[in-house]
C-alpha cells in the first residue's frame, strides 16, 4: 500500500485540499467563492468545479467572469452526488494530472460548488472511487449559511441540514444586510445545529473569506471552547426540534468489535438521518483510543491515536428526525449510551485528518 502511494507524495509533500462548498442557492456561496479567486491567495493555485442543476451555467459564468485565469471546469448535467458521479471523478484526475504553466505554484486546492440541492455525504463517498483513492486529498466541507433568510428553512429542509452538520466551517452570508445586534444569535444558531464547526462571522470579509477556504481554519475540537460556544449559545437561540446533537458513553469493558457493530447499527438504523459523527474511543483489545468520523454515513478509517492515551472518551452524534431516546429504545442492551450533547461538558477531540474508509479511500477528511 505505501508503494501506491509513493509516487504522488514524490510529486506532492502536501496534500491538495479537495473543499466541498455547499449552500442554497442565493444563500451567497458564488460570492463567497469568486471574492476567495479575486484575492492573491487563491489565484494561481486553485481549480474550480462548478456544477449546475440546470442546463445554463450561470453560477459558472459569475466565477469565470471573477476568477480570472483560474482553471475551472462545469459540469452542467445534473446534481454533483448523483447522476455525475463518474464525471466528477474523471473532472478532478483531470485537473490533478494537468500540467502546470511553468511560473505557476502547485495546484494547492480544488473548490466543488454544488448545486443548492446536494448533500456532501454522497459526494463525499464518490470520492473514494480507486482512481482518486491514491491521490491523498484532503477532503473538507464548507457550507454557507444565509443571513437573511437563515440557514434552516422549511423548504428543503433535509438537505440544510446535512450540509451545515457536515461542515468544517459555517460561513455568513450577507452580513452587510443585517443589524450588528442579530449576528450572535445567527452565530448561536449555526453552533447549535453543528457546535463542531469553525462558525465563521468576520466583520471583516477579506478575512472571512481567506478563513473560509483555509486549511488551517478546522473544527473547534477543544473540550473547553466547544462547551463554551455551547453554553453562549443557549440562551441566545433555541435548537432545532429536528435536529438533534448527542453525545455516546461508552460501556465499561467494550471491545473493538463491540463498538463496530453499535457504528453500524446507528447507521442502519438512522440511514440518512444520521448525519455526523466524530468520536475518540477506548476499547478493551486496543491500547491507543481510536478515532472515527463520518459525513452521513459514510465513515473515516478507524485511526489509532498513540499520543492521545490519557484522553478522555468522547462520542459526538448529529442526527435529524431521530431522538437519543429512540435510538436507546431500538438498540436495547448497547455498548454506547447516547445523551444530549447540551446537557453535559464533552472532553476534547483530536483535529486530523483522516483516510475514508469506504473503498478503501485514502483522501484525509478533515
Amino acid at each position: 500500500m505505501m508503494n501506491d502511494h509513493q509516487p504522488a507524495k514524490a510529486h506532492r509533500p502536501t496534500p491538495v485540499d479537495l473543499i466541498i462548498l455547499c449552500g442554497f442557492l442565493g444563500s451567497g456561496k458564488t460570492t463567497l467563492l469568486v471574492d476567495f479567486l479575486g484575492q492573491q491567495a487563491g489565484m494561481h493555485d486553485t481549480a474550480v468545479i462548478v456544477n449546475e442543476a440546470g442546463a445554463v451555467g450561470i453560477d459558472g459564468a459569475l466565477v469565470t467572469e471573477g476568477g480570472g485565469d483560474v482553471p475551472m471546469t462545469l459540469l452542467a448535467n445534473g446534481c454533483v452526488c448523483c447522476s455525475l458521479r463518474s464525471s466528477l471523478i474523471h473532472t478532478v484526475s483531470r485537473l490533478l494530472d494537468a500540467p502546470r504553466p511553468p511560473t505557476a505554484p502547485a495546484l494547492a486546492r480544488i473548490v466543488i460548488e454544488t448545486s443548492g440541492l446536494s448533500r456532501p455525504g454522497p459526494i463525499i463517498a464518490s470520492l473514494t472511487d480507486p482512481e482518486l483513492a491514491r491521490r491523498g486529498l484532503r477532503v473538507s466541507v464548507v457550507s454557507t449559511f444565509d443571513a437573511v433568510l437563515g440557514g434552516l428553512r422549511l423548504h428543503q429542509f433535509e438537505e440544510a441540514a446535512a450540509q451545515l452538520a457536515a461542515a468544517q466551517r459555517i460561513v455568513l452570508t450577507k452580513l452587510d444586510l443585517i443589524e450588528p445586534d442579530a449576528l450572535a444569535t445567527l452565530m448561536a444558531q449555526a453552533t447549535l445545529v453543528n457546535p463542531m464547526a469553525r462558525v465563521l462571522g468576520h466583520a471583516d470579509r477579506q478575512a472571512q473569506v481567506r478563513e473560509a477556504f483555509s486549511h488551517e481554519a478546522n473544527e473547534t475540537t477543544d473540550r473547553t471552547a466547544v462547551m463554551a460556544l455551547m453554553q453562549r449559545a443557549a440562551p441566545l437561540a433555541s435548537a432545532h426540534p429536528r435536529l438533534h446533537v448527542m453525545q455516546g458513553t461508552v460501556a465499561p469493558g467494550t471491545c473493538w468489535d463491540e463498538l463496530s457493530i453499535w457504528l453500524d447499527n446507528l447507521a442502519g438504523l438512522c440511514g440518512e438521518r444520521l448525519l455526523r459523527v466524530k468520536a475518540l474511543v477506548h476499547v478493551t483489545d486496543c491500547e491507543d483510543p481510536i478515532l472515527i468520523q463520518s459525513v452521513g454515513t459514510t465513515f473515516s478509517i478507524p485511526r489509532r491515536m498513540t499520543q492521545r492515551r490519557g484522553a478522555p472518551d468522547v462520542i459526538v452524534v448529529i442526527t435529524r428526525d431521530i431522538t437519543p431516546k429512540k435510538l436507546s429504545e431500538d438498540m436495547p442492551g448497547a455498548c454506547v449510551r447516547l445523551d444530549p450533547l447540551i446537557a453535559a461538558p464533552t472532553p476534547d477531540l483530536p483535529s486530523v485528518g483522516l483516510p475514508l474508509f469506504h473503498k478503501r479511500s485514502s483522501h484525509a477528511f478533515l
